[in-house]
């Protein structure tokens, strides 16, 4: 592989340290220095003129963030794949797949800053959030592990998701990461003070907005957590059990007379709308506590051939005994939940590695908030809170607050749950709404239009979590324009691709 050791090793180097942001308990503050090294390495490359080393140095970074950031697909649950040693094959094959997105921001930088003249510090923080775009897109989409996301405790930094989603939040610290090479490599005053403003301006915008934050005032909500083992979910031979126990943790709060009450994604395990039973059970468990149930559920329908169609769905029971229509989950987890590509290659669909097989949906579903249909909510299914695209439809589509549903119980108490957990504020702060996440297992949160976790449940644990239901904001920039921030990376790079001069960067 092209490059020396040396700068192999900052570029590692560089991967380690931001793979360390996104473990449990390690202050995001670190990735405001996680790409220097990387940077430093490849501006060497560079002004060397070695195009061949820059690809090598992005893919070596990558692989060391990736391996370290993806380890919990190797402590899977057996009960997530049929076939249990695929779970250490994925591992590797997809940290190793994903380094290459980081190979070819590298090469892009470089190829950029040669044509342009602009430092490769520079043009790499538009590479990677072009090629962050390309990530987060089509059938295998992965936008889990975009840099921002380390900063979702970093309050007032998180802020700055209102006016360009974590995009934004990704750019700002890319360019705080290019100014500290800049100023490493010149000491000098300007490029010191830059840096210097760099922080403090997002971070007194970021405390400003904090500051017009207010407790929660609205109605009462329950989350419930059922606290289910995968084992028994889908055992087949446990259902009335599972049912039972969701019904008694709800009824336990009916002294709170919440006005809505959230059961997490798949709740129970089985078709529950096609069991008029159990169907029935949670209607009559609406009516005693004057309260709407929402759940997430595998439904099915016929198509039109006439051949039966599956869904990961959510959907509300409400007091009168009527039902609402179900929303089906849009975006599937690749291989999990579905074999990608099928639209193009139908036969897909007939591998079995284990995956649900659901059908895909289409449209929002806007259901009754707790404070009434003129406040209505709309559901993000497990794996579709971590896509800013999908709750900004559902915003614009009238959602005055949102509900992630989700069973992370596959991943077990391990960083992967607190990695999904960390993406739900960025949706809320994107769109100033609140959001409302119940999981099986934990994390089960109340997160505010600021993304403040203004209450949470202990994981693993079979409890009911209330809480005031926050407020919702004005509408941000964001949910008006969209993703700008990844529209103009994509336009400066076409910019400076096309760029009539050449001369090699400075060094400085």
């Amino acid at each position: 592989m092209a490059g020396n050791g040396r700068e192999l090793a900052l570029a590692a180097a560089s991967g380690v340290v931001l793979g360390a942001a996104f473990l449990p308990g390690v202050p995001g503050e670190l990735a405001w220095v996680a790409f220097v090294p990387l940077l430093l390495a490849l501006e060497r490359c560079v002004e060397r003129g070695r195009p061949r080393s820059w690809f090598s140095l992005g893919y070596v970074g990558g692989a060391a963030f990736f391996l370290i950031g993806t380890h919990w697909i190797a402590l899977l649950s057996d009960v997530a794949l049929t076939i249990g040693w695929l779970k250490y094959l994925g591992w590797i094959l997809g940290a190793l797949y994903l380094a290459c997105f980081w190979g070819l921001a590298a090469w892009l930088a470089g190829a950029l800053s040669r044509r342009s003249g602009v430092s490769a510090r520079w043009t790499f923080a538009l590479a990677l959030l072009v090629v962050e775009e390309l990530r987060g897109s089509g059938d295998l989409g992965f936008p889990w592990f975009q840099p921002g996301y380390t900063q979702h405790a970093v309050l007032p930094i998180l802020q700055l998701a209102s006016l360009g989603s974590v995009t934004l939040v990704t750019l700002w610290l890319l360019c705080v990461n290019a100014s500290l090479v800049a100023w490493w490599r010149s000491k000098g005053l300007t490029t010191g003070a830059t840096v210097l403003l760099l922080f403090a301006a997002p971070y007194a915008w970021g405390s400003l907005e904090l500051s017009r934050r207010a407790a929660p005032a609205g109605p009462v909500v329950a989350l419930v957590q059922g606290n289910i083992p995968g084992e028994i979910k889908w055992a087949g031979t446990h259902q009335q059990q599972i049912l039972d126990q969701f019904i008694a943790l709800s009824d336990s709060v009916a002294r709170a007379r919440p006005r809505l009450v959230l059961w997490p994604e798949t709740a129970t395990g089985t078709y529950l709308r096609r069991n008029p039973i159990q169907s029935v059970a949670v209607a009559r468990l609406a009516a005693r506590l004057g309260a709407p149930v929402l759940m997430g559920f595998a439904h099915w329908t016929f198509g039109p051939d006439g051949k039966p169609l599956t869904w990961n769905a959510a959907g509300e029971w409400y007091p009168n005994g009527s039902l609402s229509c179900y929303y089906a989950k849009r975006h599937l987890v690749p291989f999990g939940e579905r074999v990608p590509f099928q639209r193009w290659f139908p036969a897909l669909g007939r591998w079995d590695l284990g995956q649900a097989e659901w059908s895909p949906g289409q449209t929002t579903v806007l259901f009754p908030g707790p404070a009434g249909a003129d406040q209505p909510l709309a559901v993000l299914i497990c794996f579709e809170s971590i896509f800013p695209d999908l709750a900004r439809q559902d915003v614009l589509a009238g959602a005055r607050a949102l509900v992630n549903v989700t069973n992370d119980e596959w991943f077990g108490n391990g960083a992967a749950l607190v990695q999904h957990a960390a993406m739900a504020p960025f949706r809320a702060v994107e769109h100033r709404v609140p959001l409302l996440r119940c999981a099986n297992t934990g994390i089960t949160s109340v997160i505010d239009a600021y993304g403040v976790t203004t209450a949470r449940l202990p994981v693993f644990e079979s409890r009911v979590l209330l809480a005031r239901m926050p407020a919702a904001g004005a509408r941000t920039p964001f949910t008006r324009f969209g993703d700008w921030p990844g529209l103009g990376a994509a336009l400066l790079v076409l910019l400076f691709a096309l760029a009539p001069w050449r001369r090699p960067p400075r060094a400085a």
